[in-house]
């Protein structure tokens, strides 16, 4: 079987690894894509309450600038479906203990935006198909792979051979890539399943994120950019997730109101709904050899701050820079010590992350009177100096 050679090949061809490509398109190496899944055939275009993507982001203005350098913001905030918001209010359900944070603290005009993850992805798809360096293996499956000294060696389900400089894994919190390589990872269940729909709200969301904190799991209500939609993460614990994905519309309504207990906006509509388990991974290397990690395939957290994306967008910020930089010096743009730069840069942070989403599920899931009192009074705190807040803020929004 004769082998085809890339410079750079990257499994997955989500978020994460469609912005990784661009990022490294400067470079003119041949970068191909590989993804299992067909290629998406639309994106989002009406607007009733069933035709909103079930999934969205909350993108950062750290990641927005991303997007623009890679010339991508542009088409997705022209689509006018972008949902900016300049406030956060988030309390505890079993207390009085709440917060309130707004873009005027930090002088800047959103917080972020929140944008339907097939939108995104869309906009992905089309600025790679246009880049002459680029290309997309859609229906594609990794079938196996080898870490040589010389480079990767890989088969796909296409029946084609491959050898690349270097591979990326960009193929998500069950990584095929990261699973043939043999990196070890540690890994856990929350215990909870994210619910996700749409839902209609009255009289308007007020451009902002509504985030409770329930005995049983977090419920954010996102604003979308008709001031009427709003997105919805439900995380629930295994015992109840089946009797709200279970509960006919008007319950699940309800159930929606008496979470919020009258914070937020009124739901009086929900579109169909959808679950997906809550896991934690982490990659204990995000490299080995001439194969690197970024996303999901190296870290997924609880979707409870709506990081996860904003962090895989970091990595391939700061990967696609690292090996940019090497490659313009002249420097082995694959070598160890690119990947290891990387690393330290990324490691720290997506640590810090998943610590914190670890201690917000272990003190806000406690019926323990002691932690009730606390967290509430660590709410109330935050809310009350000014510095905190703007501290908070800040890691929020992705200022340094």
């Amino acid at each position: 079987m004769a082998e085809r050679r890339v410079d750079i090949a990257i499994i997955g061809a989500g978020v994460v690894g469609l912005a990784t490509a661009l990022a490294l398109a400067p470079t003119g190496l041949r970068i191909a894509l590989f993804d299992a899944q067909p290629k998406p055939s639309t994106r989002p275009k009406g607007r009733t309450l069933n035709e909103w993507d079930r999934r969205v982001t909350a993108l950062t203005p750290e990641s927005i600038r991303f997007l623009q350098s890679l010339g991508v913001w542009p088409s997705i905030e022209d689509n006018g479906r972008g949902g900016a918001y300049t406030d956060m209010f988030v309390w505890d359900s079993e207390g009085t203990g709440q917060v309130h944070f707004t873009a005027a603290d930090l002088n800047i005009d959103s917080l972020g935006t929140i944008v339907e993850s097939s939108l995104t992805l869309q906009a992905l798809i089309s600025a790679t198909e246009t880049a002459a360096n680029l290309s997309i293996n859609w229906g594609t499956r990794l079938e196996s792979m080898d870490i040589e000294a010389d480079g990767i060696r890989f088969t796909t389900s296409s029946g084609d051979a491959f050898i690349a400089d270097m591979t990326i894994g960009a193929d998500g919190g069950r990584s095929k890539s990261r699973e043939l390589a043999g990196m070890r990872t540690r890994e856990w269940r929350y215990g909870q399943n994210a619910i996700v729909a749409t839902v209609r709200v009255e009289p308007h969301h007020s451009r902002a994120c509504w985030q409770a904190f329930l005995p049983s799991g977090p419920l954010a209500l996102l604003p979308l950019a008709d001031d009427d939609m709003c997105s919805i993460v439900w995380s629930v614990d295994d015992a109840l997730s089946e009797q709200w994905i279970q509960a006919d519309p008007n319950e699940f309504v309800d159930g929606l109101n008496r979470a919020l207990s009258g914070r937020g906006p009124r739901v009086v509509e929900v579109s169909e709904r959808q679950t997906f388990p809550l896991i934690q991974c982490h990659a204990v290397d995000y490299s080995k050899g001439r194969f690197v990690l970024v996303g999901d395939a190296a870290h997924s957290i609880h979707p409870l701050a709506g990081q996860g994306i904003n962090l895989g967008l970091s990595d391939a910020r700061i990967l696609g820079g690292e090996i940019l930089r090497a490659y313009q010096r002249g420097a082995d743009w694959r070598s160890p010590q690119v990947f290891s730069r990387y690393e330290r840069q990324r490691k720290g942070d997506n640590l810090g992350m998943m610590a914190t989403m670890q201690a917000f599920k272990w003190g806000f899931g406690s019926k323990n009177p002691a932690l009730t009192i606390m967290r509430n009074l660590g709410l109330s705190s935050v809310d009350a100096l000014p510095f905190a807040k703007r501290w908070f803020m800040r890691q929020a929004v992705g200022a340094k």
